[in-house]
């Protein structure tokens, strides 16, 4: 992989900190190899221009919201929780932060609160039901109005009142789905204009075209082309869905309404955020490959601690038995390994495929081992670990890559002729 030489260590820090540190900076670093060298800077202030919400951020945005909005329920009156789209979408995984808020332990407790991933007619009763639908981002408001059409609509007279919360959206989008709820919910600091528009004053009045036509060049190469009835083809996507232009992401991935080259993965792009699952889950596959690869050294060479805390699963075999990798090995060595490389609790769910749940049962395990200290940070032992298990990888790693590039040396022949000259 080539490592760009742009960027020095002062200016990775300062992007990984406008980032929130939700990416780490080998993941900075691979993306900005996607550019050409005289491009990077062009790429850096895209990157320092994002909005970007981190998980503490969306819980107490949601937090505030509901409590605000709902201080106190009468008698026989409750609230449903809906997240926008499928299971597996952006919806679902903010209903897993409104778990986290204060405002769901307190309605919870009370059997005020109830999350529901549908509507049928099983949900009513006596009471008088609040509806709020929720979602991270509001980009061109289509999603939110086909799925309010498409499973609300019918059931809008049961409810005594339908509500919006979202994180972030574009004021477009407000606009477009403001009609259809009792009232709509995101923090004004949240919305946003098209990143390009002249009044957006992003990039300066005189260098937002060139920012823009960077922006759409490479957008073409990572967007699908819409077929117009002249067969021709338009690139609507390029700027973001249905030329969205926004530059916004969570620490759970992006909206596609954002810039392609921020979360796209085609054509061998390394994206920034990713958006699409079936992109977590491939960087999660190839996550999860290089932890069993280290694994595997670390089982003939490594020290005897980390042989000690990482193979600690016993396997009899005919009369002997012998140690291996657990489930639990494995987990919490890939834990460490994303801990150190700067992420958040969403992004190491992701790359190890783990739910937050399995996380945190996880880390109570390591906090048994002495690997993580009671807060759930590394502890003096567990970097003591990672630094000798690091230092064995690297070691071998070069080791190998030397004995590769001597097997393509050809041996050095030395012929001798039997005469010369005429002479034996």
């Amino acid at each position: 992989m080539q490592i760009i030489e742009q960027i020095d260590n002062v200016t990775l820090e300062i992007l990984g900190s406008r980032l929130k540190n939700v990416v780490a900076p080998l993941n900075i670093i691979q993306w900005l190899n996607n550019f050409k060298p005289s491009e990077v800077q062009f790429a850096i202030h895209i990157a320092m221009n994002m909005n970007v919400f981190t998980t503490y951020e969306i819980e107490s945005i949601l937090d505030k919201t509901l409590n605000g909005q709902f201080p106190k329920l009468e008698k026989g009156e409750k609230i449903l929780i809906l997240p926008v789209g499928d299971f597996g979408k952006s919806g679902s995984m903010i209903a897993y932060f409104v778990q986290k808020t204060n405002f769901h332990g307190r309605m919870k407790n009370s059997n005020k609160l109830k999350l529901v991933a549908h509507l049928d007619e099983s949900i009513f009763g006596k009471d008088q039901i609040y509806l709020v639908l929720i979602d991270d981002f509001a980009g061109s408001g289509k999603s939110i109005e086909t799925f309010y059409n498409d499973k609300v609509l019918k059931y809008k007279d049961r409810f005594k009142e339908i509500h919006f919360v979202g994180i972030a959206g574009m004021n477009r989008a407000v606009e477009r789905i403001e009609p259809l709820f009792d009232k709509v919910h995101f923090p004004k600091s949240n919305l946003f204009k098209p990143l390009f528009a002249r009044d957006s004053h992003n990039f300066g009045y005189r260098n937002y075209n060139a920012y823009r036509e960077f922006c759409y060049q490479y957008g073409v190469t990572l967007s699908r082309p819409k077929i117009l009835k002249n067969g021709n083809e338009k690139y609507v996507h390029a700027l973001g869905f249905e030329n969205s232009q926004a530059l916004v992401s969570f620490s759970h991935g992006s909206p596609n309404n954002t810039l392609p080259i921020i979360w796209a993965n085609k054509n061998g792009w390394h994206p920034l955020i990713p958006r699409f699952s079936n992109d977590k889950m491939s960087v999660s596959r190839e996550f999860r490959k290089s932890l069993s690869y280290e694994l595997a050294l670390l089982k003939e060479f490594g020290s005897n601690n980390v042989k000690r805390e990482f193979f600690t699963f016993q396997v009899k075999r005919n009369k002997g038995t012998f140690n291996s990798v657990g489930k639990i090995d494995f987990s919490v060595y890939g834990i460490i390994r994303l801990k150190r490389a700067g992420h958040t609790v969403p992004t190491i769910c992701q790359k190890m495929g783990m739910l937050t749940s399995d996380y945190e049962d996880m880390m109570d395990k390591a906090v048994e081992r002495r690997l993580f200290t009671e807060n759930f940070e590394l502890s003096d032992y567990g970097l003591q670990l990672y630094y000798e298990a690091k230092k064995t990888i690297k070691a071998l790693n070069r080791s190998i890559e030397n004995e590769e590039s001597q097997s393509f040396v050809p041996n050095e022949i030395k012929y001798l002729p039997k005469q010369f000259n005429g002479r034996s």
